[in-house]
């Protein structure tokens, strides 16, 4: 009982742990496929009031969020 006990407890922090650096930190790395620095600020506050589009951000691959933020440019 014990054991489950902290397996939930576990889940629960990891659940609500917050995710917002991590999610500035990957924002801000795609600076390295010519993104400019105020785009991505502003894709990032995008992304850290929508949590099921940010999910869906971090779950891409690079091609992937290369490509998610051509079209988020374009409007």
């Amino acid at each position: 009982m014990g054991e489950q006990l902290g397996k939930i407890a576990y889940a629960l922090k990891q659940f609500t742990e917050d995710k917002t650096p991590h999610l500035y930190g990957e924002v801000m790395s795609m600076e390295v496929e010519r993104f400019d620095d105020d785009f991505l600020c502003s894709v990032f506050d995008y992304l850290a009031v929508r949590e099921s589009k940010a999910k869906a951000f971090l779950a891409k691959s690079t091609k992937h969020r290369k490509f998610w933020l051509q079209q988020f440019s374009q409007g």
